[in-house]
């Protein structure tokens, strides 16, 4: 099968030269670096949160009797939420650390499995992405 993908390429005329594999590598690295920078962020979004959870959890119970249906539900709620965005957020950011790794790992090997696992990975995010982008473009546009 590799042989046929390799024969399929070379059929192509579509080799990878040493300009290609710099900049290949140069969004592997880049990638990479903004993948990292915001697991970092999802895990100081979610420490803040639950630690703002309880803050908030305190508040309405000390604030009496008009809060007490937001005294355990809401506060536990804020922070379910939260962490379901995070897990979310982070998901979609580990298909781009995917990315990177596979991209590297190929160039380093020259295999062509990895190119296209790498490759594949960046599609998904992109994917993932402009889901999410046209579903917040909606929600400007309805509201």
């Amino acid at each position: 099968m590799e042989n046929s993908e390799q024969n399929h390429l070379q059929e192509m005329d579509l080799q990878i030269d040493n300009d290609v594999r710099q900049q290949l590598y140069e969004s592997a690295r880049w990638s990479k670096f903004i993948s990292i920078v915001m697991f970092v962020a999802c895990g100081l979004i979610l420490f803040f949160g639950i630690i703002g959870g309880t803050k908030l959890f305190s508040i309405f119970r000390n604030a009496g009797s008009d809060y007490a249906f937001f005294d355990e539900f809401g506060a536990i709620l804020i922070v379910v939420f939260l962490v379901v965005i995070v897990a979310v957020v982070a998901l979609v950011y580990y298909f781009l650390f995917n990315f990177s790794q596979k991209i590297k790992t190929a160039l380093l090997s020259e295999n062509t499995e990895d190119l296209n696992a790498g490759l594949r990975s960046l599609k998904i995010f992109f994917i993932i992405t402009t889901v999410f982008a046209i579903l917040s473009l909606l929600n400007s546009v309805i509201q």
